[in-house]
């Protein structure tokens, strides 16, 4: 018996741009009865997704699908929403054994990507400008008059919070959201290897690189990993690195050749839409390796891993944080390739491409076109890779200092903070599991950082900002 398909659209858009997948599925024999196409609202400013994840579940009570499997495919914002439904606190509790039980996770049994945004769009800024409110807001006289659905586009926006904090809520959780097990739905992501042409020019060139015009290659997949470099005084692991394993890495990015975001719901190409439903047919291990054999022989998806194999990029969300969690606004990150001579060269392609979250500077998205950096001098003999770190608190009475030793002096007024912290991560980077650089993929680096009282100049006198009254 089938079980119900959910079709779910993205950012400024309907349930209508399905129209055309409908019709595709019906004619492969899917029952119209069983297909149901979600719509939802974006443009309101005072919606955000977890609100539509919300209006999710209701919509699925309402129709009675609240405990009953279903399939679904999302296109675009639609992957934040699907998540986010899967996370949400109603969805994962903790039984009395202490063990962490995904209420929700049970009933996905297949969820296919058209263009997720994943780790959100490079153009969801633009969605609050004059001109984006011109081009995406609403056009109907009254309150919601040009509203382009801020809270929508906060979320959506490249390293947003709420991107970093979904990731650790469904991506570095044990046991794992999605794999290619029975017990979690199988995931397939689909993206063009297009640009929007013409409408392109309306954003910054920067922002259609490495994109289908809308979301990156590097991080529309859930292939993720997590870094964390310490450079507290007293960090968690003695050699101040955390590097976790690869989560994902059996659901790559399907490159699909002669689509842009759009194009791959209005005129899908019929390998792809073959593809779809084999995909939808997936009930095992054995079907799903079957499943990306078929995959790699079909001409579409030759042709787009053609395309992206000779451009390969590769996505970084930084979040920097002081020793208490907060954080820090004001910082610069390199990583360096150091010859035998100790001569440092930054490599330039790591900074070429930075967007600070506009709400919260201490989280960044760096892009990375993996032909301009020098990888393959990684492993020259005497070549060292190292990552430097600075940071600025904006007063002179407070500073972030960062120790890579196992046990740093204690500052003194005579001994003022090193203007910069680094890290040799060479070791870690040679590791064949641990490539710092690894295409289309999104790596999530926390930087921690202690937030310490300036000493005044006498080193006779107590710290600037609290001393106690003489006598």
């Amino acid at each position: 018996m089938a079980i119900p398909l959910v079709l779910l659209h993205g950012y400024h858009s309907e349930g209508q741009t399905f129209d055309t997948w409908r019709a595709v599925l019906q004619k492969q024999g899917f029952n119209v009865q069983d297909i149901f196409i979600g719509n939802y609202v974006t443009e309101n400013n005072e919606i955000n997704v977890d609100d539509i994840a919300e209006g999710f579940d209701r919509a699925l009570r309402q129709r009675g699908m609240a405990d009953k499997p279903f399939d679904i495919v999302v296109h675009s914002t639609g992957m934040l929403v699907l998540r986010a439904w899967l996370t949400a606190p109603a969805a994962v509790v903790t039984t009395p054994d202490g063990k962490v039980k995904k209420l929700r996770q049970s009933l996905l049994k297949h969820l296919i990507g058209m263009a997720p945004a994943t780790n959100g769009s490079p153009v969801a800024p633009k969605g609050r400008s004059l001109l984006g409110r011109i081009f995406f807001g609403k056009h109907e006289l009254g309150p919601d008059f040009l509203a382009s659905g801020n809270l929508v586009l906060n979320n959506l926006e490249l390293a947003s919070k709420y991107t970093w904090d979904l990731a650790h809520k469904d991506l570095f959780v044990e046991p794992p959201f999605y794999d290619n097990e029975p017990d979690t739905p199988y995931v397939f992501i689909f993206d063009g290897t297009n640009d929007l042409g013409d409408m392109s020019r309306i954003f910054d060139s920067h922002d259609q690189l490495g994109t289908d015009g809308i979301v990156r290659w590097a991080g529309a997949s859930l292939n993720s990993r997590k870094i964390v470099l310490d450079f507290t005084r007293t960090p968690t692991k003695p050699d101040r690195f955390e590097w976790t394993d690869w989560v994902n890495v059996n659901l790559p990015l399907i490159p699909v050749a002669g689509v842009n975001h759009t194009q791959i719901l209005s005129n899908p190409p019929a390998g792809l839409q073959d593809l779809v439903v084999a995909a939808l047919g997936v009930n095992s291990a054995d079907d799903f390796k079957n499943f990306y054999q078929k995959a790699k022989t079909t001409q579409v998806v030759i042709d787009g891993q053609k395309k992206i194999d000779t451009d390969p990029w590769q996505q970084f969300i930084v979040h920097a944080i002081d020793e208490r969690g907060n954080g820090i606004i004001d910082y610069s990150i390199e990583v360096l390739l150091r010859d035998a001579n100790n001569k440092d060269n930054p490599i330039s392609a790591f900074e070429d491409d930075v967007h600070p979250y506009s709400l919260d500077k201490s989280f960044r998205s760096f892009h990375v076109r993996l032909n301009d950096a020098p990888i393959a001098q990684f492993s020259a003999p005497g070549n060292r890779v190292v990552v430097r770190f600075r940071a600025s608190s904006g007063t002179d009475v407070i500073s972030y200092e960062g120790f890579s030793t196992p046990n740093p002096a204690p500052r003194t007024a005579a001994q003022p903070a090193a203007e910069f912290v680094e890290l040799d991560i060479t070791s870690n980077v040679g590791d064949a599991n641990k490539k710092l650089f690894y295409p289309f993929t999104t790596t999530f680096l926390e930087v921690r950082l202690n937030r310490e009282p300036v000493p005044q100049e006498s080193p006779l006198t107590d710290y600037e900002i609290f001393q106690f009254l003489s006598k």
